[in-house]
This record gives structure tokens, sequence and C-alpha cells, in this order.
């Protein structure tokens, strides 16, 4: 683990205070720029968020067709005033043609509304007016990567970058897929070669930087953060990679500084409030301030799946099981190829009652993964809670298929198999219920059988 230079320390305290002095004249050794006077990206573009799986959270539309402005330019100035050096520039993009702009538009909207097929010809229809319209080549990748085609989701986005090679949020799909996939290698060999040609692209630095992030080669995250932030001392995403870098390396006071002072700049970012609701988490006593930031950052930005994972999991935890529920199948529907997320939505169906339902998504779950444990252990509890009421079993039969899904959850764990798992205690409550149960069943046969003699003595007596 990276020990904290004081110098980088130093460097970065003063950065943001540079940053914050707004009006005030900050000059950085070496750097050669000054924040007086200039423009600045805002940080808007190229943000991610990873989340404790390493999974970089689902991606957002392109919505406008205009060219590109999350990166500093030859025009424009923003809000705050810092400098962009010439260094920093990036060239201007096409604008789309015109004749590609309306069927694009109409396929966002169709996007929206839900109509993939719609969206998905318009964005087809878009790019045949206009082959360089990276941004219809680009939609086209985020309707397959929602429609769990990721391989497709993929190709998509290389044609993107084959059209606009510096566009980060098509690498940021890439590389989402990849950390989703549990391939980190894969995502630093794709990214770490687009960030060297790249060099003036704030937002592929700090995407580069979170995959670094990842990797744990937490120098090179700061290396590509603080390259970054020398063009744009506010630029959040970097600010973003350095405050997850800092996390992971255990520095909780200066994550939490970085954080505060990235959202006294930008409040409405979502991602900021998601780091928020994690770091409260953590700590005794936080858990609704926790989940405030978590609703916030759903609020800000309601395609943000990994958000609204984090506040279902907290619904769920609080019985609030309707919303968990709601909070988890538009999780899904961002997300369907997330493992996670069918297996919480799956649970929060149980905690509800909704049997059929969570059956149904714990299958999902084991169709991709067949030997994973909480999904047996989570069945095992469906069907001990249901049990006569669960659809098409009877009490001993369900109590039965719960008996199967812990002996699975337990040959599943093997080794790993802690000595005091709670399973061992419910196997043995299963038994005495089965047995129980059994006990019962023969006693009403008996009873029944009696009954039924009698009536026949009866009626042989008349």
């Amino acid at each position: 683990m990276m020990v904290v230079r004081v110098e980088e320390r130093r460097w970065l305290v003063s950065v943001i205070a540079c940053a914050l002095a707004l009006g005030s004249a900050c000059k950085r050794d070496g750097g050669g720029t000054t924040p007086e006077g200039s423009a600045s990206a805002g940080g808007s573009g190229g943000e991610t968020a990873a989340g404790e799986d390493g999974a970089i959270e689902d991606q957002d539309w392109d919505g406008d067709g205009k060219p590109d402005s999350s990166q500093p330019g030859e025009e424009g100035t923003s809000q705050w005033g810092a400098t962009r050096a010439e260094q920093c520039r990036q060239n201007p993009r096409p604008e789309m043609k015109s004749s590609a702009q309306g069927p694009f538009r109409d396929g966002v909207r169709a996007a929206g509304a839900g109509d993939v097929a719609g969206a998905r010809r318009l964005f087809q229809q878009a790019l045949s007016a206009d082959p360089k319209a990276y941004q219809a080549a680009y939609n086209l990748g985020v309707l397959a990567d929602r429609s769990g085609q990721e391989s497709k989701a993929i190709e998509q986005y290389q044609n993107t970058l084959r059209i606009q090679s510096d566009y980060a949020p098509a690498a940021k799909g890439i590389v989402t897929i990849h950390l989703r996939r549990g391939q980190v290698s894969r995502a630093v060999s794709f990214v770490e070669p687009v960030a060297r040609k790249h060099g003036n692209n704030l937002a592929i630095q700090a995407l580069a930087a979170e995959v670094m992030v990842q990797a744990e080669r937490f120098d090179d995250a700061w290396t590509l953060a603080r390259k970054a932030l020398k063009c744009d001392e506010r630029y959040v995403p970097a600010l973003i990679a350095l405050v997850k870098a800092s996390r992971k390396q255990g520095r909780k006071e200066l994550a939490e500084s970085i954080l505060d002072q990235a959202l006294g700049m930008q409040g409405n970012n979502a991602e900021l409030h998601f780091l928020k609701g994690m770091m409260l988490r953590d700590e005794p006593g936080r858990l609704r301030d926790s989940m405030k930031e978590f609703r916030r950052a759903v609020e800000l930005r309601p395609s943000y799946a990994e958000a609204r994972m984090a506040l279902g999991v907290q619904l769920l935890a609080g019985g609030n099981y309707n919303e968990a529920v709601a909070q988890f199948e538009a999780a899904v529907r961002l997300t369907p190829t997330v493992t996670a997320v069918h297996l919480n939505l799956a649970d929060a169906y149980r905690a509800n009652k909704q049997w059929a339902k969570a059956k149904a998504s714990f299958d999902r779950v084991l169709r991709s993964k067949p030997d994973l444990p909480q999904a047996h252990f989570n069945l095992g509890l469906m069907y001990l809670t249901a049990k006569g009421d669960f659809p098409g079993l009877d009490e001993l039969g369900a109590l039965k298929k719960a008996v199967e899904e812990f002996t699975k959850y337990r040959n599943v764990m093997g080794p790993r198999l802690p000595r005091d798992d709670q399973s061992e205690e419910y196997l043995r409550d299963l038994k005495r219920q089965i047995e129980r149960t059994e006990r019962r069943i023969e006693r009403d046969k008996a009873r029944k059988k009696r009954a039924a003699e009698r009536g026949a003595r009866g009626e042989a007596s008349q």
C-alpha cells in the first residue's frame, strides 16, 4: 500500500484551496497556468461509479446530438474561471449532420419511452444519414448493454471509438463491461493506450485513474488524476477517482476531505452523493444519513443502478419491502446481466411474500451461477418462510425443499463453511418441523379413517 507523501498531501490541499478561492490568483509551481480569468469543463463529463465489487455503473444516453462539451475546448467559459492551458485543449468535434439529427432525437425519445426496437431503428437511421454520428453509435451500445447483450454493446462502443477515438462515454462503456465481468486486467489493457493517446482528454484520464484504482495501481491512479487536475483544478471526475483511491488505500480522512471539497464545487453530482452515502454507511449510527444520500443520488440520476442497489439494500434491511422491490426492479432493467441485482430482487420478493416472483428471480440467478451459495441459502429461507403458502407445494413439501436448498448451500460452501453457520440451526429446526408435520398428517389420516369407518358402520346398521 502506498504511503502518503507529505508533498502529495500539500499539493492536493493547495490545488483544492486554489480551486475554492474564486477569483484569486493561484499559480502552480511548474504548471505554467493560473485559474484567473479562464474556462473550465466543470467536471460534468466522464463520471464513473465503481462499487465494492469493482463494477463501474451503467451508461447514460447521449441525448442532444451536439458536439461533446465535457472537455475544455476552444470556446466558452464556465462560472468557475479556471484556466484551460493550450496543452489541455481538445480538437473540436464535428456536428451531426442535420439529416441525422431528427432521427437521432426521435431515437432518444423512443429509448426514454421504453421502445427499444424503435430506438434502435432510429439510431441506425441516423448513422445511415451521417456515418460519423458517433452519438448514435454510442446509444446503440447503451441499448445493447441494457438488453443484456454485452458483446454486442462492446462492438457498438468500439465502433463509436473508430468514429471518434476520444469519446469518453464509449471508452467507459467498454471498461464498465470488463469490470462487471471481473476482468480488471482487460479493462487496464484497454484503457491504458487510450489514455496515452488522448492525454488532453480529462474524462479519459479520470476514467483510466478509476480503472487503476480497481487494479490497485494507486501510484498510476494518482498520476492520471493529477494530470487532469493540472488542466482543470475543479474537474470533479478526477477528484472522484482520488476519493476512491484514498478509500481503498485506507486514507479515510483524505477521502472525506476531497469529497467534501468536491461537493462544494458540484453539489448536484449524483456520484458524489453516492460516495458520501457509502462513507456514512460505514459509520455507526449514520444509516439514515446514508440512505438520504443514496436517495439524492437516485433523484439526480435515475439511471444510477449502483445507487438504486445501495438504497434498495438499506430499504430491505429496514423492512420497507415494497420500495426495496421497486429499486431493485429498476436496477435490473438498467443492468440485466449483473447477478447481484437479481439476487437482491429475489430476496426482496421473498421478504414481500411474492413467492412466485422470488422463485423466478432465484432461478434466473442459478441459471447463470448454479453454485452461488447465497442463492441456495436464500431459497431455503423462502421455502421455510412460505411453508404451505408456496404455490404448488403443501407445508411438508415446502419444508423438504428448504432442507434440500440449505443442504446444497452447505455442500457448495464446503470447507469455507463457518463452524457456527446459521444453516445448521435452520436444518435442526426443519428436522423438528418435518417430524411434527408428518405426525400431524398421520394423525389427520387416522382421524379421517376412523370417521369414515364410523360412517360406514352407521350406514350398515340402517
